[in-house]
């Protein structure tokens, strides 16, 4: 395409807005000269802003007689004979371009000569510059239309302006260009053009996605998992917060440091990438995606609280790992098989009733443990296996013998014992009365008089 410089000059001009809001006119430039305007040779002036007209045609030289019209103009000149400025009256917001066009007058000749006149230079000269601006004005409408480029296509020279193509109508034939209305209302369904609307705002992302197609075709086939992920959104925007993204604590920054990277390392190993391989097939599938519901995240969380850790970390000592371990074998396997059996858990049932779980509290008192390992000593077990052999007998013992501080008078059998705690002495009942064993006090004393008296008799 030809440069400005080559298409020039110009009947129009356009300008950057500045505050003052006046603009030279004939004053020309090196790229692109100034409009030319020369009221007295029945030229006109348009004057647009961000390509809307303002109301005038140059034939006001202030701002008085301007706003004097009806309608009153929006711009004047600062002379109507030797025009070198212009002034925009409206109010023109910054940023907006201003185009200052000039139209000579192509309905009459400005200049008639008449058969025998002299011909003056002047006359000569205007009568040019009518036909030169006229030219001039055709060309600028026509560079300024659809050109032919060197290609033999149609450019729409959108090289340094946005243009666009207006009042299209509908196609007909089958190479017809189509209007934006008819694409959309024909060809595009409000979810398309919501679609479309969304790749518009990450084009950049389509960009770069376009330099990675081959990529971009190993993820279609993986549409179903792709599916997943998506049903995830939520939790994949946590991956842009601050507990996610911080550069010294976050998560993604733990990544770095040497533990990760040794696991990470590990991850490529034949057998865990076997392991993974599993990650896919369709039960696997259908657990991850229990893993997803409402509950079960619930509870993973209450999982991830301080006290749970706690006893989790306890699970994995040695001990407990050996305990844990005892409870996988053969044995231990078969026992736990029992605890299933319907009676089994009848029992189990019973065992968390509120007051046999008083009653297991009490035994873990203690002193009850205390006596229940007394009673686990060497020969308790066989003494009170003997006393139970003979309990008939222990307890007719406890019928028979008795203490108190004065006789009995219940449950008397003949036979019956008992001491006396008043005079320490022993008691039998004959079947009618109690009586004393052996002599009494008195007894004794006599009878210890008389064996001193035979003996004395005795001696002599």
């Amino acid at each position: 395409m030809p440069t400005l410089q080559g298409r020039g000059p110009f009947s129009y001009e356009s300008l950057a807005y500045n505050s003052g809001n006046t603009y030279a006119l004939n004053a020309g430039s090196a790229t692109a000269p100034k409009t030319q305007f020369d009221s007295t040779n029945g030229e006109t002036l348009e004057v647009f802003a961000n390509a809307v007209l303002l109301e005038g045609d140059g034939s006001v030289a202030n701002a008085v007689d301007a706003a004097a019209k009806s309608p009153a103009h929006g711009f004047y000149v600062n002379s109507l004979t030797t025009p070198t400025s212009i002034t925009l009256v409206s109010n023109i917001s910054t940023g907006q371009t201003i185009t200052v066009r000039r139209i000579s007058n192509r309905a009459t000749p400005e200049v008639d000569f008449s058969p025998g006149s002299v011909i003056r230079e002047q006359d000569l000269d205007n009568s040019t510059n009518q036909t030169l601006h006229v030219a001039q004005e055709a060309i600028d409408i026509a560079l300024q239309s659809m050109v032919l480029a060197d290609d033999n296509k149609w450019n729409a020279q959108t090289s340094s302006t946005n243009r666009v193509i207006k009042n299209v109508a509908d196609p007909v034939s089958a190479n017809d260009a189509v209007n934006k209305t008819y694409l959309e209302d024909t060809w595009l369904t409000a979810t398309d053009k919501t679609n479309s609307a969304t790749v518009a705002g990450i084009s950049a992302h389509v960009t770069t996605v376009a330099g990675i197609s081959a990529n971009v075709t190993a993820v279609a086939g993986d549409a179903t998992d792709i599916g997943v992920v998506a049903g995830k959104a939520t939790e994949i925007g946590l991956l842009g917060t601050s507990a996610m993204a911080t550069a010294s604590t976050g998560h993604l920054a733990r990544l770095g440091n040497a533990t990760v990277t040794e696991d990470m390392a590990l991850l490529g190993l034949a057998p865990v990438i076997e392991d993974m391989s599993l990650l896919g097939t369709a039960d696997v599938i259908e657990d991850m995606a229990l893993l997803g519901l409402a509950p079960v995240i619930a509870d993973m969380a209450i999982l991830a609280t301080d006290p749970i850790v706690a006893d989790m970390a306890i699970l994995g000592t040695d001990n407990i790992v050996a305990d844990m371990a005892i409870l996988g074998s053969t044995t231990v396997t078969d026992d736990m098989a029992l605890l299933a059996v319907p009676a089994v858990i009848d029992d189990m049932a019973l065992l968390a009733i509120p007051a046999v779980i008083t009653d297991m509290d009490l035994l873990g008192a203690t002193g009850v443990i205390a006596d229940l390992a007394a009673v686990t000593a060497t020969g308790v077990i066989a003494d009170i296996e003997t006393v139970a052999d003979n309990v008939a007998g222990v307890n007719s013992f406890a019928d028979r013998y008795r203490v108190a501080s004065s006789a009995p008078t219940g449950s008397l059998d003949e036979g019956d014992l008992y001491y006396n705690t008043t005079n320490n002495n022993v008691r039998y009942y004959n079947g009618t009365a109690w009586t004393s064993v052996g002599q009494t006090e008195a007894q004794s004393i006599v009878t210890a008089d008389n064996s001193a008296t035979a003996m004395a008799i005795a001696l002599g």
